[in-house]
Formats: C-alpha cells, structure tokens, sequence
C-alpha cells in the first residue's frame, strides 16, 4: 500500500490492527496562470449580447477549471438575473451559467470541463450596464493514481450505480446524502480537514479513459459547496467524519437531493456484528485493473467484523478515493448507513484484517448532524419575484402571504393570498420546483414544468358588478402537512403563482406575480 503524501498523512492505529491509511484520492490540480480581462462592456441594444468571448486553452490537460480575479455582472437588483458568463466545453459541449449569485457560491471559479479547451462568454441581457471579468489562471488535471487497500489477492469492486453519492473534487474523496432536514451531505474528515480540499461535489460520474483519466459530468450534474455549513474532526479510526450542504446547482436552481430523484441514506446506529450481516461500500476508488473504472463508482459487499466504542470494521474492498463512502448494513437495507468509511487496513495475503469507519453514533459527528450549519439549516423565508399581469379593468393583482413555511407546522401556519382579482369568478395557485420567467396567456409564468395545481375555488368579492375585489387564500401550511406532496418538506424551495379568470383580457386569464418559497425546519 503506498503512502499518501504528507500533508494527508493520518495516523490512526488501533492497538490490534497493524496499519491503517486514509483513504483519499490524490490532489490532482495544477495551476496553471491564464490572464484575460473583458474589460468594462455594456449593452444599450434591445436584444441579448455576447459582449466578449474568449477561448481558453491548456495543451494537454485533461480537463479545466476557471478561476477568476475579478468579476462584477449587471444586474437589476437580483443577483439571480442580469449579465451572465457562459462556459463551454469543445470536447464535449457542456455548458456552465454564472449569475452573480452562483458566481459566488462557486467562489469565483467554474465547474470542471472535460478536455484542454473550454469557450469563455460574458453574456448580456437588452439595455444591460457594464460588466467585468478578469481571469486569473486555470486549473489543469494530470492523469495520477491513488493508493489502495484490498482484502485479499483480487480486487472484487463492480461497477455499480447510486444517485445518492457523489466525487468531490478537487481531492478525490466520496461523500452521499444523507436523512437530516436538508438533506445535507457527509464524507470522511481527513477529506475535509482542509476546506480548499474539498469545493465541489460531483453526481453521475462517466466512466474515465483508457488511459484512467478522469472525466467529468455536466456541470448541471456539478455542485458548489457552502464553506459554511462544514462541522468535522479528523482524529484518525473512528473519530474521522464530515458534513456540509451544496448550494443549488448554478444551471438548474435544483439541489442535489432534488436533482437525484429525492433519495437518500438513513443513519442508524450500528449493533454488533451478527451472523449473515453484510457490509456494502461504495465509493470512487482508484483502479489499475481497469482504468476506465478508476476514481468512478464502484462497491462491493463483505464481512461486518467488528462495532466497538466509535468504530466499525469491516471487510469489502477499498480504494485510494473511497474516503467518505457510506459503510451499509446491506442485509438490513441498502438505504441504512452505520458510518462513514475512513481508512484501509486490509491486506492482499493472510492475515486479511479489516478496513475502518468511524460510527454513526460518534458524539460529535450525532451533534453535528443534529445542530446543521450554512444551507444544511434552512431558514423558512417567502421572497416575490417575477412580473404580474394587469388585468382587463387595470388593476395588478398582488400576491402576498402571511406566516411562514415550515416543515414542522400545519394549517393556518402559512397562507398564500392574492388580491386585486376580478370578483366571482375562479382562480387555483399553482407551483414547481424551479423559477421561470416565460411568456404565457398575455403574461408571465413565472413557474417551470413540472406544475402542480391546487384545487379550482372562487375569488368571491363583489357579489354585483365587475371589480378587482376579488381575493385568494390557499392554506400551504396544511398542504405541506398534509403529505400529499412529499417534495414540500424541509429545506425544500418551491415557486408559486396564481391563476384565476378575466374574461375580457387576453386568454381569458390573469396572473400574479410569483412567490419563492423556501421551507424550514
């Protein structure tokens, strides 16, 4: 087994174990200095431009990163609209979006970018102000190895798939979702120790090169995380843990849990070790065997050996990379994790001994999960967005809300209103799970597909005449707790809008602005 650099060395022995070493992939960024600056540009025309585009390229790197020294896009007021970069990859086509807001919660860098080349764009909409980048350098990745930890003379991983866990980068570790209020993430503290070791989170890796390059996902399948929310201790076997939240993806506002289809691990506490227990660990392990499989995700079952004090042991094959990996009680559940795996200890010949983690009922690693920071603790909060349509009579229907959304509340905790609608007629609200700004029905939709619809109920008002008396309430405090639609749940951001009839505007319609919705505890 080969020695990790210094800087992640960790020494962390159990008495009757005669090695073990953390399981981290290597770092694998070289910087390299990449100077560009757009210059102060604004865009007075009635169309969207591109008001600089530049192609950067490093010669024989096998995938990039931007990092920028300066950037300041024109926005009007929210810093989820405005001037935007677009990021290009010419290998593969993907495609990064940066705001204002998500150029911040990357740091000022981008995502990964398979290849040597990527299209830099600074993007503005009509009648936009100035804007201004500076690059500063560029990220390379060379082609590296990592080391293992086998137990016994073949390397028995499989390829598998599982969209609740994920590659970090830029040190190549593993971390999953797991069952907290947001359904934050965890992984090994070593991995972590270090908040530059750990900066982006990837889901649905594709297989790497022949050569064991890496290759990396979309940058909507690539997740910012938030310094913030990170808790760990790296304190060797059994004491090595991690957890933190990913903002939403900067091309989709999706979170990764939402983006993942909703799944997620239970932590439980581990028992001892019965007979029939198996041990499955997956994670993004290096692999010499097959290099396309390398540092992509693989698992494999073994022996649950051992649960004693903070520790539990184990014996499925672990490599260079699987740091982090969920440690399930496979028998019980696929979906039940008793720890986080941390260090290899196995041996290729007699005697084959264990690999390591560190248990879920570790006390500081349980009160860190109970008490989450940054986006891991969501703070229920309702912000309007988006444009109404003025109705038939001139009146602009208003959408407001008194409460707030809570996952632990019920009716009459949060109500969505609208006023100004036209008198007896009809109206229902309706959400999703991603904003939107397209023309619809005369006006603005500010919700993306897939909608849902609350049932159809009268505006009342007036009970004579035509008027903007009419009114609307919708009880989300009771929809939300009612479980009819188990995406509205903590930590959940949702956008709604009202509908409701005008039938002598244009189709017949009219339409609030919208609402952004984020759930508490």
């Amino acid at each position: 087994m080969r020695c990790l650099p210094t800087w992640l060395a960790l020494v962390a022995l159990l008495v009757w174990v005669p090695r073990a070493a953390a399981q981290v992939g290597p770092s694998i960024q070289t910087q390299v200095s990449f100077t560009y600056d757009t210059h102060w540009r604004s865009n007075p025309s009635q169309n969207e431009v591109v008001l600089a585009s530049h192609t950067v390229r490093v010669g024989g790197a096998t995938w990039l990163r931007l990092r920028f020294q300066f950037a300041s896009l024109w926005h009007p007021g929210d810093e989820t609209r405005g001037a935007f970069l677009r990021i290009t990859s010419h290998q593969d086509g993907a495609v990064q979006e940066l705001r204002t807001r998500s150029l911040q919660e990357w740091q000022l860098s981008t995502a990964y970018f398979n290849g040597d080349t990527v299209q830099l764009e600074l993007v503005a909409p009509p009648r936009a102000g100035p804007s201004r980048v500076v690059l500063r350098n560029v990220w390379m990745g060379p082609l590296l190895y990592a080391p293992m930890s086998q137990c016994g003379a073949t390397d028995d991983r499989l390829p598998t798939t599982d969209a609740r866990i994920a590659r970090t980068m830029p040190v190549q570790c593993t971390a999953w979702i797991f069952d907290d209020c947001a359904s934050c993430m965890t992984t090994a503290g070593h991995c972590y120790a270090n908040a530059t070791h750990l900066d982006v989170a990837q889901f649905n890796v594709p297989l790497s090169t022949a050569l064991g390059v890496l290759q990396h996902p979309p940058p909507e399948h690539q997740y910012a995380i938030d310094d913030t929310s990170r808790q760990f201790q790296n304190g060797g076997v059994g004491n090595d843990w991690a957890s933190f939240g990913c903002f939403p993806n900067s091309n989709t506002s999706l979170t990764p849990f939402q983006a993942q289809g909703r799944v997620r691990f239970r932590i439980v506490p581990p028992t001892a070790p019965a007979t029939g227990d198996v041990i499955r660990v997956s994670g993004y392990g290096s692999d010499s065997n097959d290099l396309n499989w390398s540092q992509t995700l693989q698992t494999h079952t073994g022996d649950f050996a051992l649960f004693s004090g903070t520790t539990v042991r184990y014996t499925p094959d672990t490599f260079g990379g699987n740091s982090g990996s969920p440690v399930i009680r496979s028998n019980l559940g696929e979906d039940i994790a008793i720890g986080v795996h941390t260090h290899g200890g196995c041996n290729t010949t007699a005697p084959i001994n264990s690999n390591a983690g560190t248990a879920s009922t570790q006390a500081l690693w349980s009160t860190a999960r109970a008490t989450p920071l940054g986006v891991c603790a969501p703070i229920a909060s309702v912000q309007t967005y988006c444009m109404p349509k003025i109705n038939s009579l001139g009146c602009t229907p208003l959408i407001a809300f008194t409460g707030l959304p809570n996952g632990s509340s019920g009716a009459g905790s949060f109500t969505i209103h609208a006023t100004g609608l036209l008198n007896q007629t009809s109206g229902l609200l309706f959400y999703g799970y991603l904003p939107a700004a397209a023309p619809f029905q005369g006006g603005t939709l500010c919700v993306a597909h897939p909608i849902r619809r609350t049932p159809v109920q009268s505006t009342q008002g007036a009970a004579t005449g035509t008027n903007c008396s009419g009114v609307f309430a919708f009880d989300m405090g009771a929809h939300i707790a009612s479980g009819a639609d188990a995406s509205l749940a903590c930590g959940a951001i949702a956008y709604a809008q009202v509908w409701s009839r005008d039938p002598n505007s244009s189709f017949g319609t009219s339409l609030t602005a919208g609402l952004r919705v984020a759930i508490g505890p």
